[in-house]
């Protein structure tokens, strides 16, 4: 049986100016690693982002980041396909998807087309409004979409296969929910094999990396929290904590930097310090098995779950910074957000990760819809005080499926189902609205408008900064990174980054880090733009 998994290309539509990331699609990765666990061996999987390189085709109003709908339809002639699973992750790039499955729908109707993903998870109904979608996979996925797969094959239909909604007849179901599974070291690493790496595996650092090549990796999944901007639930629809244990994760790591040359890795949780004894076996683990590899927490880390022995365990294990997710320093929108746990400990914390040598890095969002201007000023007071190598603003982004969309909506302030629904027949402008809309820029409230939001994060950079510039005058601080010639550097080159941004938003009042961002990313495209050209080869399988 041939399957074949798709993760779609990006559209991105006018004044958004965000740059779709490529990295792996951990989540087919996964899904391919477990169909070829159970005995399914042709599994395909199709990058449709990141196979055309850097290449970005320009028309009107949008920008389209992938493959071109003819290069898909030659690919799926080649693979020949039994059944199709698409990733539809994103609420802003969802369009994409219904219009991948318009294209596969076209070349033969025939096709079983399953889609997964947050999104789909979130709106089954109004995914399977597209009658080119047969099936819409909710949560966890592997167990789910080995059962559709078997279902197809042995032509028994879908009426036993749990956690799933699908269309029969022109009547759609939703069957009931499925357990997830709860040992994770039963479902088998990523199959990256399918995928061709050397897209994402760079010669050169990130912009805030240390080593290349880097990559990402996940060692859990739920979480204990529930904050209210959050869209796990819409992943997991599960709030328990279940991880991997911590041979098998460092398993997973030295399989990687041994077979691939990563030097530096990504942890991706959504709370990768539930368990004290768990991270430190961990760290343990990779230490004795003398890894030199660099990790960072790019996501966050819960600074209630840490104290000064984790953070020691972690620095020896190779990690080089961690991220501290903030969120508010006012303690009423703390309660609002879901994080009602004190700031002092964070602050001792950052203490003790700046003193032995850490880059700490602290995040921020700003409005909340329980926001005035106090509470947003407490935030950046704090940001300045707290002593962060680096603070960062977002803007809130309600996104569909969270408790804080809800209460927009409920205000009367957002609403965005007519757009994504595919019942509907979307303009461009529709699609450019929720784009920006969920790239940051930020949403109305009953306090205050998004102008006066840019107003408070410009303002939290301009006052971080110059406490930065001040504070930079002791060089002690700074001396606690330096160990070695690859601190040094790193050092050197964060520093320039630092001093760029510094000047900017001190000079202008503002401080366009998505701007600045979104440059260095095109920059980059359009060196690989150059280097491929549009010679876009899609092989029948990745090597």
């Amino acid at each position: 049986m041939n399957i074949l998994l798709i993760f779609p290309p990006s559209t991105i539509y006018g004044a958004d100016l965000t740059v779709p990331a490529v990295v792996p699609p951990l989540g087919l990765c996964y899904l391919g690693g477990y169909l070829e666990k159970h005995g399914y061996k042709n599994v395909t999987i199709l990058d449709a982002r990141s196979l055309s390189k850097g290449r970005i085709i320009r028309d009107g109003n949008r920008a389209l980041y992938g493959l071109k709908d003819d290069e898909i339809q030659e690919y799926i002639k080649k693979i020949d396909p039994d059944v199709i699973g698409i990733s539809c992750m994103y609420t802003a790039y969802s369009g994409d998807t219904h219009r991948l499955a318009s294209t596969i729908k076209n070349m033969d109707k025939n096709i079983p087309v399953v889609v997964g993903g947050a999104h789909a998870s979130t709106f089954p109904d109004l995914v399977l409004k597209d009658t080119n979608i047969d099936v819409v996979s909710h949560y966890e996925g592997e167990e789910t979409f080995l059962e559709v797969v078997r279902a197809i094959e042995s032509k028994k239909g879908f009426a036993d296969v749990n956690g799933i909604s699908y269309r029969e007849n022109g009547v759609i179901t939703k069957n009931p929910s499925r357990e997830f599974i709860e040992d994770l070291d039963t479902i088998p690493f990523p199959a990256r094999h399918l995928v061709d790496m050397d897209l994402y595996l760079d010669d050169e650092p990130s912009v805030f990396g240390m080593r290349a090549p880097a990559t990402t990796f996940i060692t859990s999944r739920g979480c204990p929290q529930s904050c209210v901007f959050c869209t796990i639930k819409s992943v997991w629809d599960d709030m328990n904590f279940r991880s991997r244990s911590p041979k098998n994760v460092v398993d997973e790591l030295e399989y990687l930097h041994k077979n691939y040359g990563v030097g530096e890795f990504y942890w991706l949780d959504d709370a990768a310090g539930t368990s004290k004894k768990r991270l430190i076996a961990i760290c343990d683990e990779i230490i004795e098995r003398k890894l030199d590899i660099k990790w960072t927490t790019p996501n966050g880390i819960a600074h209630w779950y840490l104290d000064e022995q984790v953070l020691d365990k972690m620095k020896a294990a190779g990690c080089y910074r961690v991220t501290f997710g903030i969120e508010s320093a006012n303690l009423e929108t703390r309660k609002y957000v879901g994080k009602p746990f004190p700031l002092e400990q964070a602050t001792k914390m950052l203490a003790h990760a700046n003193k032995i040598g850490l880059w700490t890095i602290c995040t921020f969002i700003i409005g909340f819809p329980v926001e005035g201007e106090e509470s947003i000023m407490d935030t950046i007071d704090y940001a300045c005080s707290c002593g962060t190598d680096m603070a960062v603003f977002y803007l809130l982004c309600p996104h569909p499926g969270t408790d804080v969309y809800e209460d927009f909506q409920k205000d009367g302030l957002l609403n965005f189902e007519h757009i994504f629904d595919p019942a509907s027949v979307n303009s461009d402008e529709d699609f450019e609205a929720i784009g920006t809309q969920l790239a940051g820029r930020g949403s109305s409230t009953k306090h205050l408008s998004p102008a006066q939001l840019n107003d408070y994060v410009n303002l939290g950079y301009k006052r971080f900064f110059k406490t930065r510039l001040m504070n930079s005058l002791n060089p002690v601080r700074t001396l606690r990174k330096i160990h070695n010639f690859e601190d040094l550097k790193y050092t050197i080159r964060v520093g320039k980054l630092g001093i760029e941004s510094a000047l900017q938003s001190i000079l202008t009042g503002k401080f366009f880090s998505q701007k600045i961002m979104t440059e260095r990313v095109a920059r980059k495209l359009e060196k690989n733009q150059e280097r491929f050209k549009n010679d876009i080869k899609l092989p029948l399988k990745a090597s």
